[in-house]
């Protein structure tokens, strides 16, 4: 069995000298715990055989590339820009129609014309997925993050996206990464993403007397139940570095 690096060296150590390939991996969080600088990491961390594609769906794709310059990371990978994609088709218009509904002018009117064009360019799963299906071995994804298409999709469509790229990952020996925020959605969604995914990386905040203490989580490793910690993370000059390991026992 392979295994890929995840960037951070005591995190590789503490799972089986990295991630095996063919898993998915969730990473969530509350807002403010560094997933997005994470995913930024991990996807740098490929090496130079993989094919890396790294998927925003919340930042400009400049943004991504000098957040990982400023930490000196590698930034030869191929970013898809879902976000900007959704933006130039759908918000765009969505911003011309708010300004006919001050005029009266109801919105059905407006877009009936364009009614088919719109839905077909915003099929956004169908875009993730055929950008996912052309990888091959070895590669690495990085989706950030599931929010995005919680909030256009149904949860059921999007479960179904997320077992078709575990099926490709798997089967492909890929490795992929997911990541959510753990405050926006009923359990229902969070344990269904989470019974899809090999691997399950939590980061939290958590106040103390004293400040914060930054937790760093392997909630769930795939048939390694012993590789179940807790440790405490911190950022640096270089980027999330992971410390002081505590057995879960």
């Amino acid at each position: 069995m392979k295994f890929v690096t995840t960037g951070i060296e005591n995190l590789d150590n503490a799972l089986m000298n990295g991630i095996p390939s063919g898993y998915t991996v969730l990473l969530s969080g509350s807002p403010g715990s560094g997933i997005e600088l994470f995913a930024k990491q991990f996807s740098s961390a490929h090496l130079p055989e993989e094919d890396t594609i790294y998927i925003t769906t919340t930042e400009r794709t400049d943004d991504v590339i000098n957040t990982m310059g400023e930490f000196g990371w590698k930034t030869d990978i191929r970013i898809i820009n879902i976000g900007e994609e959704f933006y130039r088709k759908f918000l765009e218009k969505e911003i011309q129609i708010s300004r006919y509904r001050e005029k009266g002018i109801p919105a059905e009117e407006i877009l009936r014309p364009y009614k088919f064009r719109i839905e077909k360019e915003l099929d956004i799963l169908t875009l993730l997925t055929f950008n996912i299906s052309e990888l091959r071995p070895p590669f690495r994804i990085v989706i950030d993050s599931l929010d995005f298409f919680f909030g256009i999709e149904e949860n059921s469509k999007v479960l179904s996206t997320l077992r078709m790229i575990k099926s490709h990952t798997q089967y492909q020996r890929g490795v992929a990464l997911f990541t959510l925020v753990t405050t926006l959605y009923p359990s229902i969604v969070q344990s269904g993403v989470e019974e899809i995914v090999d691997i399950i990386f939590t980061m939290e905040n958590i106040r103390t007397q004293t400040g914060f203490e930054k937790i760093f989580t392997i909630k769930k490793f795939r048939n390694h139940p012993e590789k179940v910690g807790v440790f405490r993370y911190d950022f640096t000059p270089k980027g999330i570095s992971i410390s002081k390991i505590a057995s879960m026992k």
